[in-house]
């Protein structure tokens, strides 16, 4: 049985021989040549050219290594390292030289001078190398920025119209924003797409306004209708608000409310609410009264029987329902879930009624036995114990599994 290498193209009469022939670099060498679609190289060859390549690594032996990045890197920190100490040893020598022939001068006119330090040099912010409108943005006043930032805001605004989406450009092509027939169709897609919801849309009077305010908030201010992130640009606010699902106008606190309030109207929901009326009384009026009754006088309704005032309705959210003046409360949309619960009804039991319900619920528990317990605590605990062993013992074994040899190498 003969046994070939199909890279080097020999043939080996038996197992150990194609093995070590296997194992030797001539071997390796073509199947590199092989895997680069190359023919492969005889022994001969092969041997030549590691002798040559021995022979041209023994002659550039005496030439320099190639650097490795990180030692050119620190070549160059030494040589900079250097430079510098050899610049400030130059400046050293410089000042001892200065001192000296000042002193020398000194000595010969007779003037006795005393050694003073030198000044330190304060570095300012002027000796820093600043543009000019990081100059001019520096000696503004915190006003003159602030009109400067909203200048730049209002030359980058992006008229937003009642007919184009708030959060996408809807089938926009290049530079065109696409546009829906009117502002009820927009309404009608943002709701769908992106769960757009107008609250309380009953008393609103101005559903124009509010949506032209709520593009003003994202094109003008870029800033997020919901947690009034600051976007650097529109795109970067819409894509805040699609990530974050701010695709709504807040409406649970008050602050939320009263931002919005304008557009609403709710003067139809109190209008059983009497005003009190008022009586506009001139100084004409006064002075005639008082010159036929004379002087005025506190009057004290001891018994209570006044004039009867009647209770007042009204509005108001105790924050939990809000309560309508007909008596009726409604509740917020978030507590949907506990408002269509059933709860069953509380029983009040009779004294003999809960005796027979407490019999009765004591015949379902099931004795107590001490020992059969222990028993089970104790089963329980072996169980663990062998599941601990049996991992420890795979754990450990895993790596010592039987080698099968490839059917094609024999």
């Amino acid at each position: 049985m003969m046994y070939t290498c199909n890279t080097c193209c020999l043939g080996f009469e038996t197992s150990e021989l194609q093995r070590t022939h296997m194992k030797c670099d001539w071997h390796r060498y073509n199947l590199k040549r092989r895997v680069a679609d190359l023919p492969p190289v005889s022994e001969s060859g092969f041997n030549g050219k590691m002798q040559q390549m021995s022979e041209s690594t023994e002659g550039d032996g005496s030439k320099d290594k190639v650097l490795t990045k990180k030692e050119q890197k620190r070549k160059e920190k030494a040589a900079l390292l250097e430079k510098k100490r050899q610049l400030l040893e130059v400046a050293r020598q410089n000042m001892l030289k200065a001192m000296q022939d000042q002193q020398k001068k000194a000595e010969s006119e007779g003037i006795m001078t005393v050694e003073e330090p030198l000044p330190i040099p304060v570095i300012q912010p002027k000796d820093f190398a600043l543009t000019e409108e990081e100059r001019e943005e520096a000696e503004m006043t915190p006003d003159q920025l602030a009109e400067k930032l909203m200048a730049e805001k209002i030359s980058n605004k992006v008229d937003i119209p009642t007919n184009v989406c708030l959060f996408c450009n809807h089938n926009q092509k290049e530079k065109h924003l696409s546009t829906f027939k009117d502002m009820e169709e927009n309404i009608d897609h943002m709701f769908k797409c992106h769960g757009f919801y107008i609250p309380e849309q009953k008393y609103l009077v101005n559903k124009e306004g509010l949506i032209e305010y709520m593009g003003e908030k994202i094109g003008l201010g870029n800033v997020c209708i919901v947690c009034n992130y600051q976007g650097r640009n529109l795109q970067a606010v819409r894509s805040h608000m699609l990530s974050k699902r701010h695709c709504r106008i807040p409406y649970e606190s008050t602050d939320d409310k009263l931002e919005i309030s304008e557009f609403y109207d709710f003067s139809s929901t109190y209008q059983n609410y009497k005003k009190p009326e008022t009586v506009i009384i001139s100084a004409d009026d006064v002075s005639a009264a008082g010159e036929e009754d004379g002087e005025w006088e506190d009057v004290t309704d001891e018994e209570g029987d006044g004039v009867e005032i009647p209770e007042e309705e009204y509005l108001y959210n105790d924050g939990m329902a809000l309560h309508l003046p007909t008596g009726i409360k409604v509740g917020h949309r978030s507590l949907q879930r506990y408002f269509n619960q059933v709860i069953k009804p509380e029983k009040e039991l009779t004294e003999g009624q809960g005796t027979l319900v407490a019999a009765d619920t004591r015949s379902f528990l099931s004795t107590f036995d001490k020992k059969t317990v222990q028993v089970q605590q104790r089963a329980w605990q072996s169980e663990v114990k062998d599941k601990k062993r049996d991992a420890k013992r795979s754990a450990k074994f895993i790596n010592q599994q039987t080698h099968y040899r490839d059917q094609l190498l024999q």
